[in-house]
């Protein structure tokens, strides 16, 4: 059983069907993080997740989410860039 997917949410739900628990409170914990990771790619949101499974510790999933946050100017100048080339 998969307690990630519990509450039968719909795939394509910010892609948070497969979040794990802890990387799910943190983000719920922290808004600017959660837009962030709402608008990674499905491929990104995957790594991330994958980085989130491996984290040995609390402190390790909060420096994973912090770092949704601290990318965010990074990842608003890369979409502009492809805007302004578009």
């Amino acid at each position: 059983m998969d307690i990630n997917n519990v509450g039968g949410l719909a795939s394509g739900t910010l892609g948070m069907t497969d979040v794990p628990l802890g990387f799910g409170f943190a983000l719920a914990n922290n808004e600017d993080a959660m837009k962030n990771y709402a608008s990674l790619s499905e491929t990104e949101r995957e790594h991330l997740i994958l980085r989130c499974k491996d984290a040995g510790s609390r402190q390790e999933m909060q420096k994973i989410v912090d770092s949704l946050v601290t990318d965010a100017d990074v990842t608003a100048i890369a979409q502009e860039e492809r805007e302004k080339l578009s």
